[in-house]
C-alpha cells in the first residue's frame, strides 16, 4: 500500500470514530489530502454527523471537504442542508464555501452566483465569497458588479459579524478576491473598503488596489483563513 494510500485508508477509519475531534481530524486530513476517492466516505459521515447539533465543528468540517476534494454527488445533499435550521452558523459558511466549489465544475460562475444569492443567507453567501476568492476566480462584469453591490448591502453585517461592532460585512472576501479583476469595477469598493475600521479588511483593500489584473488573490491574514 502506498503512503497516500494508507494515509487515506487511516483518514477515513477516523469518520467512523465515536469520539467527534477524531472523525474531525479525519475530515481534516481528507481535505488535505484532497482526493476525490474520499467523497463517498465524507458524504456518509456527513450524513450521521448532522444528526448530532452537538458536534458542529466536526459537521463544518466534513461539509469544508466534500468541496476540497471535489466530490459533485455531495452537492444535492449540500444543498437540502442550506433549507435547514442550524444554530451554528458557521454551518452555513462551509456549506457556501463547498456548494460555489461544487456547483462551478459543472455551470458558469454568474449562474452559480445567481442561485447562492436566492438564500439570502449572510454566512451562505459569505462562504461561497471565501470559495471565489481561494479558487481566483474572475467573474463577469456583471456578476463582478453584482458581488459588489451585494458586499455593500447593510443587510448582511450582522449575519457575519466576527466581533462586537464590526462593520465589514460580506466585504472582506470580494476585497480579497478582486485583486485580479478589473480595476474600473473594483477601486470605489475598494476605497470605500479602506475606510472601515477593521484591520483585516484594510490590509485586503490595499492588496487588491496595488494588485494588477493578471496578479489574482491577495496572501490574506490567517484571521480569515
Amino acid at each position: 500500500m502506498s503512503d497516500v494510500a494508507l494515509k487515506l485508508a487511516e483518514a477515513v477509519e477516523l469518520l467512523n470514530n465515536s469520539i467527534a475531534l477524531k472523525r474531525e481530524s479525519g475530515a481534516k486530513r481528507l481535505r488535505k489530502l484532497g482526493l476525490p476517492e474520499s467523497g463517498e466516505a465524507l458524504l456518509d459521515a456527513l450524513k450521521k454527523e448532522v444528526k448530532d447539533k452537538r458536534t458542529w465543528s466536526a459537521r463544518y468540517h466534513l461539509i469544508a471537504a466534500l468541496g476540497v476534494v471535489k466530490y459533485q454527488p455531495a452537492l444535492p445533499f449540500l444543498w437540502e442542508l442550506t433549507h435547514q435550521d442550524f444554530d451554528a452558523t458557521m454551518t452555513y459558511l462551509g456549506l457556501g464555501d463547498a456548494v460555489l466549489r461544487l456547483s462551478v465544475l459543472e455551470k458558469p460562475l454568474a449562474e452559480v452566483w445567481a442561485e447562492v444569492l436566492k438564500t439570502q443567507n449572510a454566512m451562505f453567501i459569505d462562504g461561497a465569497l471565501r470559495a471565489i476568492a481561494l479558487l481566483k476566480l474572475v467573474p463577469d462584469d456583471e456578476t463582478i458588479q453584482s458581488i459588489i453591490a451585494v458586499a455593500r448591502q447593510p443587510k448582511f453585517i450582522d449575519g457575519v459579524r466576527g466581533y462586537p461592532g464590526d462593520q465589514s460585512g460580506l466585504r472582506y472576501w470580494v476585497a480579497a478576491a478582486s485583486g485580479g479583476w478589473k480595476k474600473s469595477l473594483t477601486h470605489e469598493f475598494l476605497l470605500e473598503c479602506q475606510l472601515i475600521k477593521d484591520t483585516s479588511l484594510k490590509f485586503a483593500a490595499e492588496q487588491a488596489l496595488k494588485a494588477s489584473t493578471s496578479s489574482g488573490i491577495i496572501n490574506s491574514p490567517e484571521s480569515h483563513s
